[in-house]
């Protein structure tokens, strides 16, 4: 059985590694994430876990009540901790029913509060800082492709195809790019100049963008942004 852990304190995680390898050797444990966001990054970028086992505390403040099928207690010396057990389904509809927007990120502190990045009043963005695996890298906008919503969460992708999660929502990474260089074309994409390759005619007088690196799914500019896109490529 492969399982995924979801627990913030490293010291912890380990020893439900170890109970879970005593109880039954074949038990896996293929991941550990610290909280819901990394979760679903993790959930997007691996195979499906057979079970998943989330720290309850890490779920205050979030409505799952009705969700909560079975919490497992496991005991070691420093004391008892509960964990809900869930599979891929139901945490999926968990991070679905969050309050919030189809193209927000959010991040669940410890206490299970939510928190928001605000808007920065200052000079367009430069770079962003993302996480690869146990490294931190800082990403110069012009490096960057596009933004994009998944499962409401936002990546970004680099022109050499790499895709990182970022910690913003779509409208305040309109407010902190440059127009210059970025385009909100739609609910969910925001494109640079240059990762635009061909622009198709589209019905309902909308455009389809064909981007490099490719997009997973059609790029289509919305028909109230036509207008403002076209001004934009003619500046």
């Amino acid at each position: 059985m492969n399982v995924l852990v979801i627990e913030f304190e490293e010291v912890k995680a380990q020893q439900v590694k170890d109970l879970l390898r005593q109880i039954d050797d074949s038990i896996q444990v293929v991941g550990v994430t610290q909280d819901m966001v990394k979760t679903a990054e993790w959930l997007n970028q691996n195979k499906i876990p057979d079970l998943i086992l989330a720290n309850t505390s890490l779920l205050a403040g979030i409505d799952l009540v009705s969700e909560i099928k079975t919490v497992v207690t496991l005991s070691t010396h420093s004391g008892r901790y509960n964990f809900a057990a869930f599979r891929y389904k139901t945490i999926r509809q968990i991070l679905n029913n969050l309050q919030i927007t189809e193209e927000r990120l959010i991040h669940i502190e410890k206490d299970g509060r939510e928190l928001e990045k605000p808007i920065s009043a200052g000079p367009f963005k430069e770079r962003f800082l993302v996480k690869q695996g146990q490294k931190l890298i800082s990403i110069p906008v012009t490096q960057i492709a596009y933004f994009f919503s998944q499962e409401r969460f936002i990546f970004l992708r680099t022109f050499d195809n790499q895709k990182f999660l970022v910690e913003y929502r779509i409208e305040q990474l309109e407010n902190l790019l440059s127009p210059t260089l970025f385009f909100r074309v739609n609910r969910s994409y925001i494109v640079s100049l240059p990762t635009v390759k061909e622009i198709h005619a589209y019905f309902g007088n909308r455009l389809k963008l064909f981007l490099n690196p490719p997009a997973d799914r059609d790029v289509i500019v919305s028909r109230k942004r036509v207008t403002d896109f076209k001004s934009w490529l003619d500046k």
